[in-house]
């Protein structure tokens, strides 16, 4: 399925799907790959503000076909400005570690998950990706409460975000695929 717009071209659903399990794939292989853990914290911020700064550029990017009206691209649209805004933060306080990261990471789950789910329940909305947005959502807004809860630990920290993306990866990686057989294109 695409969604049209006078003068912008179509962006076809399961591409849309698949560039954010792209960009979810990226931050858990940079995670889980990362040959720096003596730092878990700096390391953390790097990770945390590069793949929201990815985040922000690939919903910005595929908001016509996450979202079927006006008011849902909008929302699309201010998680991608949540994203930049929680990117830049990371970037610009590498050296905050740990008071930065974990408090910073949590909010930025707590707020982009509930807009994400906010727009999944929306009636006008893509009824096809609206399981999508609430079940990748409520894991942003259970990671966000679950970093909130637990000690102050970075590696928990960067831990749990790569978790996150690695399960996220997987989860939008398959409805992507689905969503292409099920449109017909093999």
């Amino acid at each position: 399925m695409t969604t049209t717009r006078p003068g912008r071209p179509a962006v076809a659903t399961p591409l849309a799907v698949a560039a954010r399990a792209v960009a979810a794939a990226v931050l858990a292989l940079v995670v889980t790959f990362a040959l720096d853990h003596r730092h878990p914290a700096a390391f953390g911020l790097v990770a945390l503000g590069g793949y929201l700064l990815l985040q922000a550029v690939v919903l910005t990017v595929v908001a016509p076909g996450l979202a079927r009206t006006r008011g849902g691209r909008a929302l699309v649209l201010v998680r991608a400005a949540v994203s930049l805004v929680g990117g830049v933060i990371a970037l610009v306080g590498l050296g905050s570690g740990i008071a930065l990261l974990r408090p910073l990471e949590a909010l930025v789950f707590l707020a982009v998950g509930v807009l994400e789910v906010l727009g999944g329940l929306r009636r006008s909305e893509r009824a096809e990706l609206s399981g999508d947005a609430v079940v990748v959502g409520g894991l942003q807004v259970l990671v966000g409460v679950l970093l909130l809860a637990v000690r102050e630990d970075a590696l928990l920290t960067v831990g749990v975000l790569g978790a996150w993306g690695a399960i996220v990866a997987v989860y939008l990686g398959i409805s992507a695929a689905n969503l292409r057989r099920r449109n017909g294109r093999a």
